[in-house]
Parts: C-alpha cells; sequence; structure tokens
C-alpha cells in the first residue's frame, strides 16, 4: 500500500508538472523560434503588439533619460527652428514601433487597403480648414479625383503605410488603444499613441548628438533623395522614378529603431511652435497651433532633412506619399 502510495504521488507530480507546462504554454504563448511571448507590455522589454490576422507590431523599450533637443549653431544643414537647444528630461520610458506602421499592419487594423485609402482622399467632399481656408483635401494637395495611380507609389504589405493625416493616424491609435483594452493586455494609464516630438527625437538620437546615430554614410540608415531610385521597381513618383522602401531594410539605431531617418516623414502629436530654450520636462509642444510636427525626412528629402533635429510642419488634415507615421505606447498625457 505504501509503494502505491509513493508511486501515485511521483506520477501526480509529474502529472501536475506537465500540465503547469500547458498552462504557461496557453497563457503566455511561444513564438515561432521557441522563446516566450509577453502577453502584457512589460517595462523594460520589447513589446511585439498582436494585430488581427496573426500580424504583430514590434516595439522597442525607450528608457527615460535627459538629452539635448535641437541642434548646435555648428551643424551642417541646421534650421532657425532648431534652437535655442533645450536640456529635455523625460522621466517616463515608452515604447515605440521599430519601423513606421506598414501597409500590412493598416489593413490588418482598418480593414483599409492603400488604394482604398487613397480613393476614399480623392472622392472626399469634405471641407477641411487649411491654413484659415475652406477647402477639399484633393483640391488643397492639387491632386486629380479621377487619377489615383498618379499620386500613387507601390503597394505592397511591408511598405511604410502612406497618405496617412494627423487625424487619421491619432485615430489609428485610438482604435489600438479601444482594441487593447478590451483584450485585457493593457495596463491602466497608457495608451497608444504618436510620440511627442521630444519622444522622437530622444528615441532616434538613442544616445547620439551629432547630425544622425550613424558613424559612417548616410546610405547606410535611410532611403532619402540619393539613394531611393537606386534599383528601385514598380510604381514609382517623380524623375527618376521612387517611392517608399520596404521597412527594416536599413540599419537600426542603438535601441531598435529602422527607418527613422528617410523613407516616410513621421507624425508627432505636437503642435509646431518654437522650443522654449533652457531646461523642460516632458514637453508636450504647444497648447494651440495651425500646423502638427512631422520629422525623419523622407525618400523625396535630401540629406539636410535627414537629421535628428530636423522639423517640419503640415496641416493635420494633409495626406501625402511622403508622409506616414510610427506609434508609441506611453503613459497616458506623457
Amino acid at each position: 500500500m505504501k509503494q502505491l502510495v509513493v508511486l501515485w504521488q511521483k506520477r501526480k507530480n509529474v502529472l501536475m508538472t506537465v500540465l503547469y507546462g500547458l498552462l504557461i504554454f496557453l497563457v503566455v504563448g511561444a513564438s515561432p523560434g521557441g522563446k516566450n511571448q509577453d502577453i502584457i507590455p512589460i517595462p523594460g522589454k520589447p513589446w511585439d503588439l498582436p494585430l488581427p490576422g496573426k500580424t504583430t507590431l514590434p516595439m522597442s523599450w525607450i528608457p527615460p533619460g535627459t538629452f539635448s533637443m535641437g541642434s548646435p549653431e555648428t551643424e551642417q544643414g541646421r534650421k532657425a527652428d532648431e534652437s535655442p537647444q533645450t536640456k529635455v528630461t523625460l522621466t517616463n520610458g515608452y515604447w515605440l514601433g521599430n519601423t513606421e506602421v506598414t501597409i500590412g499592419q493598416w489593413k490588418a487594423v482598418t480593414g483599409q487597403s492603400l488604394r482604398d485609402k487613397v480613393n476614399k482622399l480623392l472622392n472626399d467632399e469634405t471641407l477641411y480648414d487649411f491654413n484659415g481656408k475652406q477647402l477639399k483635401e484633393r483640391d488643397f494637395m492639387n491632386f486629380d479625383k479621377n487619377d489615383p495611380g498618379k499620386i500613387m507609389a507601390n503597394e505592397d504589405d511591408m511598405l511604410p503605410m502612406y497618405f496617412v493625416s494627423w487625424n487619421e493616424a491619432m485615430d489609428f491609435c485610438r482604435k489600438l488603444t479601444e482594441r487593447e483594452r478590451a483584450h485585457g493586455r493593457l495596463s491602466a494609464g497608457y495608451e497608444y499613441t504618436l510620440p511627442t516630438e521630444a519622444q522622437w527625437e530622444y528615441a532616434c538620437r538613442a544616445g547620439t548628438t551629432g547630425p544622425t546615430y550613424s558613424n559612417g554614410s548616410l546610405d547606410d540608415i535611410a532611403w532619402y533623395v540619393k539613394n531611393s531610385s537606386q534599383g528601385y521597381t514598380g510604381k514609382g513618383l517623380g524623375n527618376p522614378p521612387a517611392g517608399p522602401g520596404a521597412v527594416g531594410e536599413k540599419l537600426p539605431n542603438a535601441w531598435g529603431m529602422h527607418d527613422i531617418l528617410g523613407n516616410v516623414w513621421q507624425w508627432c502629436r505636437d503642435w509646431y511652435g518654437p522650443y522654449p530654450g533652457g531646461n523642460v520636462t516632458d514637453p508636450q509642444g504647444p497648447l494651440t497651433g495651425t500646423y502638427r510636427v512631422n520629422r525623419g525626412g523622407s525618400f523625396g528629402s535630401g540629406a539636410n532633412d535627414e537629421r535628428s533635429a530636423n522639423r517640419a510642419k503640415n496641416p493635420p488634415n494633409e495626406d501625402s506619399a511622403y508622409r506616414g507615421f510610427r506609434v508609441a505606447l506611453c503613459a497616458v498625457g506623457r
């Protein structure tokens, strides 16, 4: 009898071990490489945001810290709105997409293809505010309603999603927040949103202080006007023809950011305005404004636009073949 009890105990222990392992696998899951995949974002660790259709949106953890925002007077190509240099402290870490949101990721979340998006833009009869004038967007952009192919480049899923206004990028982020809260994967006090201008530049620099994060050639890290047409195939824009390149093909910075310079401009959350100078903590930009900030340059931009400090501004309703966005996950209001 005693031997039976001992045997049962051993088998019970084995059975419990197997069941526990199965439970962990079911709850946590496993990546294709066999590594455990976190089921919620954990500060200090990367996060693969699950999207519909078994698509993911990989994000890197950006630690809190302090940096000099803007450029020194000696930096080649600098513009007046990059000064005064401002010492910025970000008190909270956050996650930022490793790449711009791709066409495939956009389709997974919205159910809308790039071509659908462009056709909707061209047929939109709504009057929007553009610098105080009420205009249809196609008229503001001088687009031909009957020729969507004229303003589009390629449509592959791994290209960054372009033709996205600031308003639409923020709506995409709100959809992510709602979805993740419904699935119980979003901690209280966090939201998916666009990065602030300070968060964007801090993540772009990744601890560096020069014009770019690269010690080598700009060609190694960015698609821009000099190299974007080289080897380009398919539908292109301009002469020679070019367009957005597949994300992740250029070298990342130390914090895992691919294409944070070049490929497509990326919207930031802030209204455009002057820097305050001095020391600031967790800046959010001006309270009001006319334009929203976008950063990083594009496949059609010159080398001077492909700098960590370079800034651009556009109306929040504007769509362009040269503009997309990158998603942040951060504390609400930070």
